[in-house]
């Protein structure tokens, strides 16, 4: 290559990526021709000026004033990359396209779990940016992430070892966002965020992702007289989501908020919430549309079920938040420092000042049987007739305490069954042989009267005969027709 020039080429990108001004090549263009000819004459080496619309030439040669002894084209070459890297170097403006997955790890993951269909999932980063227009990649895959749900925000910029607030500047934000871009046929966007000065910047990265979702369960101890009972609240979170999220902080929405790893494929078992000495009732339930006859032996015999009942009431040591829905394993203490299994129930929705019901099983030792003693039809005019019925319970309580059984009757089927169908709510009223002493509630309405009966204790005497208890319901169906 001896008295001959020799060119080399650096791709246009790396010009546009420095953001080279305007200066530099009108600067070029006036000094260019003036530059060539005093290499000629002088066998200098020469750096020929960056033209703004071409790729970057390097022009070398050979002669006392080279910037080295540069006899062939494997020199040359090797000059180039050193020029790159003095215009990186010494470049005023860039652009920066940073992508999230490249960035140094999450400093703060927060999931909030209160919706059963989407998780929303709050991550910051540390970006750094520099001065001007800086482009922000956040791109997943093998995730459902809600594309539209995303959402980027400047939160503070990092001074020393501190972050602070980011200010306002002569009526513009340091940091500012300005659009967003929704790459064809991916899975990304790009956010276009402007800075002031070069910074670190702490942002916040919040979306809905699917597959994150939690399930509740309960733990419930009762003590051997079924007075009261600890109940113990857990959260289950089950990553599948494609996400290893590391270490997270968790939020149900309510109760504490904790810290975990919630790698990918993994199942966490966190405990919310340990009531004790929460009041109960044990409750007894006849209900014959329900459950109909107990068997053939028995035509007029019904199951009588047992449950656990307990109000959400600051008043019964609970109250704090509604109770989600989930599953119930109930225990009973046996009296000798051990605990017995009783069975299991999923309990729904219970709101603040409502009541969960735990379900037990069937009572063996309540027995309850229901017949119609009296069915008769009385005309009011045309075809208009009230429905006259007297019901007779017997019960018999063979428990060593007494108790209380609740006797649902359904009016509505009651009319179908012996009047006709009441094509809507049907109107009643109570009889005269109504007994005295039975204490009545509603539920929907007057549709479902609830009876509650009080039973004694069966005998001391083992040998003695349980007293049956009598009641009867006297009720009138009206305007039927």
């Amino acid at each position: 290559m001896k008295g001959r020039a020799a060119w080399g080429t650096l791709d246009l990108s790396l010009r546009l990526c420095l953001g080279w001004g305007k200066g530099v090549g009108e600067k070029g263009k006036e000094q260019g021709p003036k530059a060539e000819a005093e290499a000629k004459g002088s066998g200098t080496a020469r750096v020929r000026p960056v033209p703004l619309r071409h790729n970057i030439y390097v022009r070398l040669g050979t002669g006392p004033g080279s910037v080295a002894s540069i006899d062939s084209e494997m020199r040359a070459t090797r000059l180039i990359p050193a020029i790159a890297a003095v215009c990186l170097f010494t470049a005023s403006d860039s652009f920066a396209r940073i992508k999230l997955t490249t960035l140094p790890k999450r400093e703060r993951v927060e999931i909030q779990l209160d919706n059963g269909r989407y998780t929303l999932v709050e991550e910051e980063r540390i970006v750094p940016l520099l001065k001007g227009d800086n482009r922000v990649d956040f791109s997943w895959s093998n995730t459902r992430v809600d594309k539209d749900s995303i959402q980027l925000r400047p939160i503070a910029i990092r001074r020393g070892g501190e972050f602070r607030p980011i200010q306002v500047i002569d009526g513009q934000p340091e940091v500012a966002l300005i659009h967003v871009a929704y790459p064809p046929n991916e899975n990304a966007l790009v956010w276009s965020v402007s800075a002031g000065r070069a910074c670190a910047l702490k942002m916040r990265v919040s979306y809905l992702i699917s597959n994150l979702g939690r399930s509740f369960s309960y733990r419930a101890l009762a003590n051997k007289k079924e007075t009261e009972l600890t109940l113990k609240h857990y959260i289950q979170v089950r990553n599948y989501s494609g996400e290893d999220f590391g270490e997270a902080g968790v939020w149900a929405g309510f109760g504490p908020r904790f810290l975990k790893l919630i790698g990918h494929q993994t199942d966490v078992k966190m405990l919310v919430k340990r009531f004790h000495k929460v009041p109960i009732e044990k409750t007894f339930t006849f209900d014959w549309y329900q459950h109909g006859r107990l068997n053939p032996d028995k035509p007029f015999a019904s199951r009588v079920l047992m449950h656990y009942r307990l109000r959400n009431t600051k008043r019964a040591r609970l109250g704090e938040f509604p109770l989600q829905p989930g599953k119930v394993r109930i225990f009973i203490q046996d009296g000798h420092g051990g605990e017995a299994f009783l069975g299991e129930d999923w309990t729904g929705l219970t709101p603040i000042d409502g009541d969960m019901r735990l379900f037990l099983g069937q009572a063996r030792d309540i027995v309850c049987t229901r017949k119609i003693t009296r069915n008769r039809r009385h005309k009011v005019r045309g075809n208009l007739f009230n429905q006259e019925l007297l019901i007779t319970y017997e019960i018999e309580n063979f428990k060593d305490t007494g108790a209380t059984i609740d006797i649902r009757e359904q009016v509505n089927r009651l009319a179908q069954q012996y009047g006709t169908n009441p094509r809507g709510f049907s109107e009643w009223e109570l009889g005269p042989e109504t007994t005295d002493e039975l204490r009545i509630t509603y539920e929907d309405g007057r549709t479902l009267p609830k009876l509650h009966i009080a039973l004694p204790a069966r005998p001391k005497d083992q040998d003695a005969k349980v007293e049956k208890t009598l009641i009867q319901f006297h009720i009138i169906i009206k305007n039927l027709w």
